[in-house]
């Protein structure tokens, strides 16, 4: 077999393999789910397995079901906490009038329009009515109540339900058999090429360990820092909770997602709150732009660079690509993929010089 037929088979095995992610993506969404959440569990388990009870060693089925129960617990605990107060807000902002937050900025924003129309020629008016009024206009479409029909929620609780069983059948089993993932993986190579394939794994497991525990903690501060400041600058706990949450989430979305958590929790904090609107926002933004501005230069450098060791102008390419091509979900989930491709890059195509120039602190 010549090296033009050997290349014509692999492309065709690379494409059905493709193809067949393509078809069962929520099979392979459940697969990957549960090897992440193996990975943090991993650590408990190893704990547990080191006790002995009588002599005897604690069997690794109950270590991997008692961590199971953990992280479900802990689960059930932070929805128990924080659905009602993101219920009671949203109750709140659907009988806010929305007009009355329009209305606060509207001698800032007649100031902006003069402003674009004396210095740049730009008309910011729409069929004749002012910015202000097509904004107040628009406003009371906002958070307008819609009715879901019962087939669309039973459908979604019927999804989530699946989901939740499948990925915590496959998470118990992951975490019992430690290499029971790795083993699924390499049955997919040809067998001369499992060293490296079990050296890639072992280089990805680390890596992307490091990587989503450096986002946990990111968020972790963020939710602490930024619900402490909201809180002294005058707004209810609760606001600033369900304020510093919606943040920490959004975080997990590089470069955008702080973005739109910062514009979300203002608005939630100017409606909530008695004060006035224009120098809460003002206050508000120093506040999300401080914490960014630490978040840049300490904490997501070490997290997206260190931690995956690329540099950081590559990962910030890597993101803009990915979002170009599937979104916020590209963003999300572009430097864990990045970081695996870039593993099982060095060890098969370690002669090209693009791949050792990009896999060299690996």
């Amino acid at each position: 077999m010549n090296k033009l037929q050997r290349y014509i088979i692999t492309a065709a095995i690379t494409a059905i393999v493709v193809f067949l992610i393509w078809y069962f993506g929520n099979i392979v969404k459940y697969v990957l789910v549960s090897a992440v959440l193996s990975w943090i569990g991993k650590p408990l388990v190893d704990v547990l397995c080191r006790i002995r009870i009588r002599g005897r060693a604690f069997p690794k089925w109950l270590a991997a079901t008692v961590t199971l129960i953990a992280m479900w617990g802990i689960s059930t605990a932070l929805m128990w906490i924080f659905i009602p107060l993101v219920v009671s807000k949203i109750n709140a902002l659907s009988g806010y009038n929305f007009a009355e937050f329009v209305n606060a900025f509207s001698d800032s924003i007649r100031q902006t329009e003069l402003y674009l129309h004396d210095k740049f020629a730009i008309d910011l008016t729409s069929g004749g009515k002012s910015l202000t009024e097509v904004l107040r206009e628009r406003s009371a479409e906002l958070l307008t109540p819609s009715i879901i029909g019962i087939g669309a929620l039973l459908d979604t609780l019927t999804a989530f339900v699946i989901g939740a069983f499948s990925v915590s059948f496959i998470t118990f089993f992951f975490m019992k058999e430690n290499d029971l993932f790795d083993e699924g993986v390499i049955i997919l190579f040809p067998k001369k090429y499992e060293p490296n394939v079990r050296r890639a794994l072992v280089s990805s497991v680390t890596l992307l360990s490091r990587y989503f525990i450096g986002i946990f903690i990111e968020s972790s501060i963020k939710l602490i820092v930024i619900s402490i400041a909201l809180y002294i600058l005058g707004l209810s706990i609760s606001d600033a909770l369900i304020i510093a949450l919606i943040s920490a989430v959004l975080n997990v979305i590089p470069y955008i997602g702080p973005l739109i958590g910062a514009v979300v929790g203002i608005v939630i904090g100017i409606v909530g709150s008695n004060a006035e609107p224009y120098a809460l926002m003002w206050q508000m933004t120093l506040v999300f732009a401080l914490f960014q501005l630490i978040d840049n230069i300490i904490l997501q450098p070490y997290i997206y660079s260190s931690s995956v060791r690329a540099h950081p102008l590559e990962i910030f390419l890597v993101i803009l690509l990915a979002g170009s091509i599937a979104g916020v979900i590209g963003m999300l989930l572009a430097i864990p993929a990045y970081t695996v491709l870039r593993v099982f890059a060095k060890e098969f195509f370690n002669n090209m010089r693009v791949v050792q120039k990009l896999t060299e602190h690996i």
